[in-house]
């Protein structure tokens, strides 16, 4: 049995950070998936995306097989029921879990991850953004968030608007609906039982989180090896910060500040103490 790694407690949000460079090689991570997984990488063309998907989906069941404390794949997911129409494609879960909870998200060379004791979603977008990228996808906003926008000046937009759709990505995973129920809620429309964060990713990203049951109070950020994943051991270090709070125009906005990822590197993924 996989050696177990601590639980999020009540009111604490573990991040995962795991860089996919170009080059770095998938290793025995394919081995670890299931069929779906392995199914759906191959369905995928373009080599870069299939190897990012690969590196994705073994690093979250190593994650997860840390916590649980069993093997990579051994871990099973399912999908809780749609919170609209209550059909099994809802927000993914661990089964029989015992309470922990998880989401992925991924984009360009780096994937995020993230742990809690109460649902959480998690959204990661590369930046800068695509030039025009808030005239293209900001038409899905409201009308009111897109007045908010186009309120700034030029150059701001791009970063604003990315901010703006990662928490709304969050949260939208987080609730179990994704982008395919709509995103075009009002401004500051979200359920008074959700907390966003932003968190400070590394340069080059925008990264947000959305926990139900109140702010975390401690953050618990940490870097994931890609050659840790391609053997299946998991090596990773780990960093401590605290989660303040910060005036923004989302209300129940924290501001999660990682200073600095820490290079992967050491012999397990150690939690770091108070």
């Amino acid at each position: 049995m996989t050696q177990p790694h601590g639980r999020p407690l009540p009111g604490e949000l573990h991040v995962w950070w795991l860089p996919v460079p170009p080059g770095t090689s998938s290793g025995r991570a394919r081995s670890v998936l299931d069929a779906a997984e392995t199914e759906r990488a191959g369905r995928l063309r373009r080599p870069e995306r299939r190897h990012r998907f690969v590196l994705a989906h073994a690093g979250l069941r190593l994650l997860c097989g840390r916590y649980l404390g069993t093997a990579p794949g051994e871990v099973a997911f399912e999908r809780a029921p749609c919170p609209h129409c209550g059909a099994g494609h809802g927000r993914p879960r661990l089964r029989d879990a015992g309470g922990l909870h998880f989401s992925m998200a991924h984009s360009g060379t780096a994937v995020l991850y993230a742990f809690s004791a109460a649902p959480v979603g998690v959204d990661l977008e590369a930046a800068p953004g695509r030039p025009g990228l808030e005239r293209t996808v900001g038409a899905w906003l409201h009308p009111g968030e897109r007045r908010q926008l186009y309120r700034l000046p030029q150059a701001e937009r791009p970063g604003s608007f990315l901010r703006l759709w990662v928490r709304k990505e969050a949260y939208l995973k987080g609730i179990g609906t994704g982008i395919a129920h709509g995103v075009s809620g009002p401004p500051g429309s979200y359920d008074d039982e959700w907390a966003l964060l932003d968190l400070g990713a590394p340069d080059g990203f925008v990264a947000a989180a959305a926990v139900r049951g109140g702010a975390p109070r401690t953050l618990r950020g940490s870097s994931l090896s890609p050659s840790a994943v391609a053997r299946g051991t998991g090596t990773g270090t780990a960093v401590w910060s605290s989660v303040r709070e910060a005036a923004g125009e989302v209300p129940r906005r924290l501001l999660a500040e990682v200073a600095s990822w820490p290079a992967p590197g050491g012999d397990g993924m150690e939690r770091t103490p108070n």
